[in-house]
């Protein structure tokens, strides 16, 4: 409250006529609406009451205090009120971390419909690094830094993390690769899947992806002489590795804006992953509504 609770007291019994029944409208007993009055009598250092046994009326300095006293209570009361609005539409911010691998353009694409179904919510899009830790540490601190945050998932992924999330499309994986591999001489037919014998593949580490853990289950049986190097996340510091070598990695082809310096190969099998939003498992009521929002908008494209 941003005014002395004693001033709401005193209008309390300048409206009831005595002690006892502002007290009683109050709640409290007579003696300690009589302490407030005191107190307050000591804070002006005036009087605010003449004292009878027919009641209190007011002195010439207290009906003074009474009308500046009306005004500060109701001019503080429209103050907490715009305080607590604007704390509200606060609350109705959305944040979603995007990257250069992740941008949001499917998301945009869809938000005059996601408007129209939650007008009140406002988004923020923030920035989230894709190198080595920012990834891992956004996911695993969702909710601290950003709402929502865009990028490819499977049911192990969001297990994985604790997440829930929405599909926004499916992105097939397949075997992104350096032009000026050494070996790249030896593949010819570019629609086709290439002998991974003796090569080496960049693959997450078992348990992230459901579909990199099937690609790798389905690679030792087709190649049993290819390398399969574990790696924890996603990153473009990655796919610069893998462009100055002779490594391939297992990517999805949602991530262009990481693998543009590298070429891509179709893999044996589907190995199909989402990319989409999520948030986390029991997020906040605002961040909840914008989720669902977001699939509505999905199923109504």
């Amino acid at each position: 409250m941003l005014y002395n609770t004693h001033l709401g007291t005193f209008i309390k019994v300048v409206e009831a006529g005595s002690f006892r029944k502002a007290a009683e409208g109050i709640g409290i007993s007579p003696s300690a609406v009589l302490k407030q009055i005191t107190l307050l009598e000591d804070d002006l250092g005036v009087s605010v009451f003449d004292r009878s046994r027919k009641g209190v009326t007011l002195t010439e300095a207290g009906e003074s205090v009474y009308r500046d006293a009306k005004y500060i209570v109701r001019y503080c009361g429209n103050t907490e009120d715009r305080a607590r609005e604007l704390s509200r539409k606060e609350k109705r911010i959305v944040r979603i971390a995007v990257s250069p691998m992740n941008p949001p353009d499917l998301l945009v694409s869809l938000w005059p419909k996601i408007r129209s179904i939650c007008p009140d919510i406002r988004c923020r899009f923030t920035a989230i690094e894709d190198n080595d830790t920012g990834p891992e540490r956004a996911f695993s601190t969702i909710g601290q830094d950003a709402d929502v945050i865009l990028g490819v998932f499977d049911e192990a992924f969001l297990k994985h993390f604790g997440l829930n999330a929405v599909k926004l499309t499916a992105t097939p994986a397949s075997a992104a690769y350096s032009p000026d591999a050494r070996w790249v001489h030896e593949y010819t037919d570019k629609k086709t899947p290439f002998d991974l014998n003796g090569k080496t593949i960049l693959v997450p580490k078992k348990g992230v992806f459901a579909s990199a853990d099937a690609f790798r289950r389905e690679a030792k049986k087709l190649y049993p002489r290819v390398v399969i190097e574990d790696f924890s996340m996603y990153s473009l510091d990655l796919y610069y590795a893998c462009a100055e070598s002779d490594k391939l990695i297992l990517t999805y082809d949602v991530w262009e804006m990481g693998h543009m310096l590298l070429d891509t190969m179709p893999l044996k099998g589907n190995y199909e992953s989402c990319f989409g939003a999520m948030s986390a498992k029991e997020p906040p009521e605002t961040v909840g509504r914008f989720m669902e929002a977001v699939r509505k908008a999905v199923e109504e494209k």
